[in-house]
Order: C-alpha cells, then structure tokens, then sequence
C-alpha cells in the first residue's frame, strides 16, 4: 500500500465548506481532512445515504428538465466532465454558456426556499465558487427544484410512520395513510413556484482563501502524521 502524502490533498466542490472556517482551519475542516486521510489511505467510503440524497439522485433529470424550461432552452444536458486543478476537484451539474450551474432538489414544500432572496447555505456558496474556479467561468447559479417525490420513496416514508404510529408491518397498506401523500405531490402548485435560482457572481477573494484553506488542512495532516 503506497502512503497517502498530504500534501496531495484536494477538497471536492461539493464540501469544501467544511474547510471554510472564519477564522481558519476548525474543527469541522479538520475532521474533513482526518476523513479524506482515511478513505485515500485504506480505500474506504463513510457511510452516508439519506432519503433527502436518495431523492436528489433519483430525481436529477426532472430537475435538469424542469431548468431547460425555465431558461427556455431546448437540450440542456447534464454535464459528465470531471474536473480537478491543484486544490479542488468535482464535476457540476450542468454548464451552459458562460454558467454553471448546481441543481438541488428539496424534499418537500417546507424545505423549498419559498421566501429566500439569497442563498442561506454557505456551503453551497463555497460550492459554486469551486465549480467557477475549476471551470474558469465567472458566473454560477444555484438551482432549487420541488419535484414529485418517487412512489417507491413515499411508500417508504409512510411506511415508518405507521410503524412509528404503533402498527404492524402485515397490517400497513398505502391506504393507511392516503390522505397525506398531497405532502409528496406538487403538481398542483405553478411551475414558477416551483423553481428558484440564485445567481452568485465568481469572487476571486473567495477563491484565494479557499486555496489557502486547502493549504491549511495540508498542513494540519502534516502536523498529526
């Protein structure tokens, strides 16, 4: 097994806000590149899957399709370019013309930004900053969708709650609890109610800290090796 040097480390766009810290490397960056250590050096993967990832993943082409309406732009396609320099690395969703794109699809109404006029989660600001540093391009978009959640994922959700209710599982059936899969469906709410797309302008300050967060976390694995 060949040793892992940190000096190779690299953050992926779609976390490098857990390097980010206000004042410098913190703890979250640090168990970051703990994490990274770990999987480079013995060829393992954490456990993570959640029914918010699992519905993301299921539903990207909706949310591709639902963004080519919206621009009205005929055979937008997902971008399948992986892309890497000497500090970041990561392949975003979709680029067309002069910017990129990164498409979120939230998991109900209430999880849809209905009211935001900005982007609330920094590390999906730091995200699309990576995706224009490793692209060279200078504008980025972010793209929340609200997409009808797959059948098999609903009956899985209500499927817990009756359990949790106290029932049985050879008792449960979708009708149990028919009346809620209205929380699952979003077809009856207008299409642009249903789309929303913060717009983040490339800001090489940002870019230049986060390389040299990058560099802090090198260091830090130095320094426990």
């Amino acid at each position: 097994r060949r040793p892992v040097k940190p000096e190779s480390f690299k953050a992926s766009a779609h976390s490098v806000g857990e390097i980010m810290g206000v004042k410098g490397l913190n703890k979250v960056g640090q168990d970051y590149a703990k994490e990274w250590y770990l999987k480079k050096m013995y060829d393992r993967k954490p456990d993570f899957f959640s029914k918010y990832v699992e519905k993301g993943l299921a539903v990207e082409g909706e949310g591709i399709y639902m963004l080519s309406q919206k621009l009205n732009v005929i055979g937008l396609f997902k971008n399948d370019e992986y892309f890497t320099n000497d500090f970041v690395h990561g392949c975003p969703d979709v680029i067309h013309e002069d910017t990129v794109y990164d498409v979120k699809s939230s998991w109900d109404l209430f999880s849809f930004p209905y009211y935001d006029k900005e982007i609330t989660n920094k590390n999906y600001f730091f995200q699309l900053q990576a995706y224009m540093w490793l692209t060279g391009l200078k504008k980025a978009a972010l793209v929340y969708c609200l997409i009808n959640t797959p059948q098999p994922l609903v009956d899985q959700e209500l499927k817990k709650l009756y359990y949790q209710s106290g029932g049985h599982a050879e008792d449960w059936t979708p009708e149990h609890y028919e009346h809620l899969y209205v929380n699952y469906r979003f077809d009856d709410i207008p299409f642009n109610d249903r789309i929303k797309i913060f717009e983040v302008e490339r800001d090489e300050n940002v870019i230049e800290l986060m390389q040299s967060r990058v560099i802090e976390a090198r260091n830090y694995l130095k320094s426990i090796l």
